[in-house]
């Protein structure tokens, strides 16, 4: 199941991740954190597959794929599974 989610109007970007690859997704990213309070997140997958997970959830709460955004509410307690031809980004919004 893929959940659909929108910005809020008047929320806008103000920084970028780099890009990350399956072999360099940061640990960080793969073990349960949060956006700060008031920080969106945009995901954007550019090659393979990212699971993203809601923390003490089993199963994902969205698969993202190649052109596809999904975005990450804040200080929602996630974490992501990347295939191993991943390649996404992260815009931060507010």
């Amino acid at each position: 199941m893929t959940v659909k989610r929108s910005l809020p109007d008047g929320v806008k970007k103000y920084a970028e991740s780099p890009l990350f690859t399956a072999g360099k997704v940061p640990e960080s990213l793969q073990k349960s954190h949060s956006t700060k309070t008031g920080t969106y997140a945009r995901l954007i997958v550019t090659a393979g597959e990212v699971q993203y997970f809601l923390v003490g959830e089993k199963t994902p709460v969205s698969i993202i794929k190649p052109n596809d955004v999904f975005i990450i509410l804040p200080e929602e307690e996630h974490f992501v599974q990347v295939s191993d031809d991943a390649e996404f980004f992260l815009e931060f919004c507010r």
